[in-house]
């Protein structure tokens, strides 16, 4: 049954509270009995040079995922409407709540695609990619754990995770692969429902028409490695910075860091992942034994240019794609009671 009106309402103040409260909580455990005076020492020992080589790796980072954006896209995209329409996602999910960037992503590329794309199909290629996102993290959390750290719990925790996302894989491949079977099954089941047959069942069947890319090892495969290898320059930001601040360091730590910052920063919270990007960062290199300050240093520095970086290109985005930044939030925000509808 569709929510009221006033239900909506309701349910959306309670997300973005919910958000709120976890990222101020986040913010407070990093700040917890922090030694301000060492993160300052840390900051001291950057310079201009190490800055300009983690701009350098991040914007190679953020090109080849432009380039697997497009490759699971499809031809119907460039590589400029992936690469712009990516870093206006990431512009909006820095500054409004709801992680309303990926819808306000797919806005774009379907005004992009000259209406040779439908919303769900792009919406359905972002959730891929998203997806793919996540199981390359994993693939290197495991290897840092499996190679590194003797800890059984997180072990045990990230291989249940790893195959909680192989068996998110199958079904998507599964589904994708019998879409008509599907398709069938439902027009059948529900043949009496109006709502099923203008709503649920078409919206199911663009979704599974994004999915088709899992099916296509020629895109899927590159896309996996292209993946792979922008996590790794994640990870030699990471490095530059453990070289220039801490006295010793380890070149693995940012395989174990990077994939639990990103995992923590999945969750929902402030514009930006406000606070848990660097709760998760800290965490994980309390893991290995280092402090408090120089690892929130890090923390702080990698999550600015994740966040600068993108806006700059997202506002240029905007420019060269002719969008205007309140119309992507409202079609965004239109898609999302669409979507609280079939809920």
């Amino acid at each position: 049954m569709p929510a009221t009106e006033s239900n909506k309402k309701a349910n959306r103040f309670l997300q973005i509270a919910v958000a709120i409260i976890i990222s101020v909580v986040a913010i407070w455990l990093v700040f917890r009995k922090l030694d301000y005076q060492a993160m300052l020492d840390a900051f001291r020992q950057l310079t201009f040079g190490s800055v300009l080589l983690i701009l350098l790796c991040f914007s190679a980072g953020l090109l080849l995922r432009g380039v697997t954006c497009k490759l699971i896209l499809g031809p119907k995209f460039s590589f400029a409407d992936a690469f712009w329409a990516m870093n206006i996602g990431y512009l909006l999910n820095s500054i409004i709540p709801l992680r309303l960037g990926e819808l306000g992503r797919a806005a774009v590329l379907v005004g992009q695609s000259k209406g040779f794309a439908t919303y769900m199909e792009v919406l359905a290629a972002i959730v891929a990619e998203r997806f793919l996102d996540l199981f390359v993290g994993f693939v290197f959390l495991l290897v840092s754990l499996l190679l590194f750290i003797e800890n059984v719990t997180l072990r045990t925790i990230a291989w249940w995770g790893f195959f909680a996302l192989m068996a998110g894989l199958i079904i998507i491949i599964l589904a994708a692969k019998n879409q008509q079977s599907i398709r069938s099954w439902l027009t059948a089941r529900f043949s009496k429902s109006m709502f099923m047959h203008q709503r649920v069942i078409p919206a199911l069947d663009h979704l599974l028409d994004g999915f088709q890319f899992f099916l296509k090892p020629s895109r899927l495969i590159p896309a996996f490695l292209i993946l792979a290898l922008s996590w790794s320059f994640s990870m030699v930001e990471f490095n530059i910075l453990q070289n220039a601040i801490l006295d010793t360091a380890k070149w693995w730590w940012p395989m174990l860091v990077i994939p639990a910052s990103a995992f923590v920063n999945a969750l929902p919270a402030a514009p930006g992942g406000l606070g848990v990007f660097e709760a998760g960062a800290v965490g994980a290199y309390a893991l290995v034994g280092v402090d408090k300050a120089p690892a929130l240093a890090m923390a702080l520095v990698v999550h600015a240019v994740q966040i600068l970086v993108p806006a700059v290109l997202g506002v240029i985005g905007l420019f060269i794609t002719g969008e205007s930044f309140r119309s992507l939030v409202d079609r965004a925000m239109a898609f999302r009671q669409r979507k609280d509808e079939l809920t």
